[in-house]
């Protein structure tokens, strides 16, 4: 969520309308100033600008909470800054003065402070200010990567950034106040631009990229054309088993709202072997599908895997995004088209099943400000603590590390539930169905929370705990305290996000490469057709082209190159990692080696049979790319290294061991 590492990793040319109005903007102020000044990044140009806004809750010195959310409507014009900071007061005082004229009504100026409430509070009286502070608790100013200059950020009416700016210092106070002040007067009648691309690592929230394209019976679907109405965008697969469950569930749901205007459309990348018309008949799609061979689409929204399911609201924002598939779809999908809708979160969570557990899905679509903050806490990975020495065979570990096991809608298994793993909200909060019917969550007596903590963190399983202190750690980070309740080191932080990140992707994630002849002894047959591939003899290519040591060709004639125990790490216990071996599709295998036989399979972290069609289009297309084989033919070349329960498949006629050829 740091904005300064999206722009240093891809700053997009701002549209020419915006440039344009850059000109204008500059030039009533009396000139456009020196290159040295305003950069071609900065202003409305810079690389934030066109997103949707991270929102935030910051605190007024008298004690009350702003969110940001409340100001809904309305242009907003953000300064943060340190009480402390150079010019600091001069800006403060030159957005009070903003402020109070008239002119530029109806935009709502704030300062965000990040101080203590008492130096604020000094601030405003030594420097007289107009203009209302407001404390950052920490939070906010990181998640809009905000560093120690003062910096202003204009947001529009639909909660767009729309101009940024930072550095008034010394002798580019004036200039860059001026162009400030010219993109205030255009801020209210400032249309909101077509998003370009989707960016969820800066924002849920972010506009849909728009796209016009043609569907399997040649109909045109624009996107763009749908505004002012629910959409559903679903990328899928035909491979893809996942998609084969949760397409069932998803299909009637959407079939359900067509009645109330959602508008659903699929995109899949394929038709593979012209059966697509029959994969849709049999899992009950009756919606538009586009075919997106080049996968355009599919990058527009940032999707490498399926299912995904993208809930675009009615102003063209997406609201919620589904990652795979989960056994309770349907009712999940139901309740964020409500929402969607336009009906009362509060109508909508009073009507499900009453005394029911839902799941973090459900909790999720109304309080997401809460949901982020659990994934930060070890309750979002308890499940993950009872893989070591299998204790999620020990029924007594089993109960305190998933939510409502043995309650209506709580869980029974792995298999049946695997959307109620974890303590999830439910646990503290008691089931969601049928809520709000007793005392709101906000009011939850902390000796009550204590008494449920302890049901778990008991006995041989107290494990140094302290309530007091474990309360802090899951408290919400919209609590008045924050900053002093939640006490979770930067180091705890990084190391919870990136358990997470792992348990959601673990390819080639630090694990250790083995190599083909530890894969050999349980695997023989399979060793034995891979050995009869151009694969195995990748490295015999750049050999016999004299390019052995060709840094350029060797990540994609090798196993693991750069990474722990693949090719060049000199401490690898393993043979030689020349080739393309079994972990260049399967993953690294050191867990999977050392694993007992029960976790076996889920430490296969690569191609297996439960992976998608577009993952392994993702890994072959990494070295069969454009550049270097542009005519491979992923439908013609797959079949020939699929392992088969007979014998191995023959290398293709003709192969001559280049990649194109594996």
């Amino acid at each position: 969520m740091n904005v300064q590492a999206i722009g240093s990793a891809a700053i997009r040319n701002p549209p020419a309308a915006l440039c344009a109005a850059a000109a204008i903007f500059l030039a009533a102020c009396g000139g456009a100033p020196g290159p040295d000044v305003l950069g071609p990044g900065e202003g409305l140009g810079h690389p934030m600008s066109g997103r949707k806004a991270p929102d935030f809750a910051a605190q007024d010195p008298s004690g009350p909470w702003l969110p940001l959310a409340s100001l809904k409507d309305r242009p907003v014009a953000l300064l943060f800054f340190r009480p402390g900071a150079p010019f600091a007061p001069d800006l403060a005082r030159e957005f009070g003065r903003l402020r109070d004229d008239a002119a530029f009504r109806p935009t709502v100026f704030l300062g965000i402070a990040r101080d203590s409430l008492d130096r604020i509070r000094e601030f405003i009286r030594i420097h007289r200010l107009s203009l209302p502070l407001l404390r950052d608790p920490g939070t906010i100013a990181r998640d809009y990567g905000i560093g120690d200059v003062p910096t202003v950020v204009l947001l529009d009416a639909d909660g767009i950034v729309r101009f940024r700016m930072e550095g008034y210092l010394g002798r580019q106070f004036q200039p860059r106040l001026r162009a400030t002040e010219a993109a205030l007067r255009e801020l209210p009648r400032l249309a909101a631009e077509k998003g370009q691309g989707l960016d969820l690592a800066y924002t849920e929230h972010p506009r849909a990229p728009v796209f016009a394209a043609r569907d399997m019976d040649g109909k045109k679907v624009d996107l763009a054309s749908f505004k002012g109405r629910v959409v559903v965008l679903n990328f899928f697969d035909q491979d893809c088993p996942h998609c084969e469950r949760d397409l069932p569930l998803l299909a009637p749901v959407l079939r359900e709202f067509r009645k109330r205007g959602v508008v659903a459309i699929g995109v899949a990348s394929r038709d593979a072997g012209g059966q697509m018309r029959g994969f849709l008949e049999e899992h009950g799609v009756d919606y538009p599908v586009v075919i997106d061979p080049s996968r355009g689409i599919f990058a527009q929204y940032g999707s490498t895997r399926t299912p995904d399911t993208f809930f675009i609201d009615r102003g063209g924002f997406v609201r919620f995004r589904e990652r795979g598939d989960r056994a309770d779809r349907a009712d999940l999908t139901r309740l964020q088209l409500r929402l969607l809708l336009g009906e009362s979160p509060r109508a909508v969570a009073a009507s499900l099943p009453k005394e029911r557990h839902v799941g973090d899905g459900a909790c999720r679509a109304c309080h997401e400000r809460e949901y982020t903050d659990w994934l930060l806490t070890p309750h979002s990975i308890a499940w993950d603590s009872l893989e070591k020495g299998e204790k999620w065979r020990d029924s007594e570990c089993v109960g305190c590390h998933v939510t409502g096991r043995g309650l209506p809608g709580g869980f029974t298994d792995q298999e049946k539930t695997p959307h109620m793993v974890n303590v999830q909200c439910e646990v503290c909060h008691g089931p969601g169905g049928g809520h709000p019917g007793g005392a709101p969550a906000a009011s939850i007596d902390p000796g009550i929370m204590k008494k449920i903590c302890v049901t778990c963190h008991t006995g041989k399983f107290v494990l140094n705990f302290d309530p007091d202190e474990a309360l802090a750690m899951v408290a919400h980070q919209d609590h008045p305290d924050v900053d002093r309740l939640f006490r979770y080191s930067d180091a705890q932080r990084r190391r919870l996000d990136a358990i997470n990140t792992r348990r959601l992707e673990k390819f080639k994630s630090g694990v250790g490469y083995v190599g083909a002849s530890a894969c050999r002894d349980c695997h023989r047959a399979e060793h034995d057709q891979w050995s009869r591939t151009p694969h195995a003899a990748a490295f015999a290519v750049i050999l016999q082209a004299g390019r052995g040591h060709d840094r350029t060709c060797a990540p994609c004639h090798t196993t693991g190159m750069g990474h722990k125990g693949g090719f060049g790490d000199e401490a690898a216990p393993g043979g030689p990692m020349t080739s393309v071996q079994c972990e260049v599709c399967h993953g690294p295998g050191e867990d999977h080696l050392k694993a007992p036989e029960a976790l076996k399979k889920a430490t296969i972290y690569g191609i297996t049979d439960q992976c998608s069609f577009c993952i392994i289009q993702g890994v072959c297309a990494a070295c069969h790319d454009q550049a270097n084989d542009p005519k491979f033919d992923i439908e013609r070349s797959l079949p020939l290294v699929r392992h088969r329960p007979e014998s191995a498949a023959p290398a293709p006629a003709g192969a001559t061991g280049r990649p194109g050829a594996r």
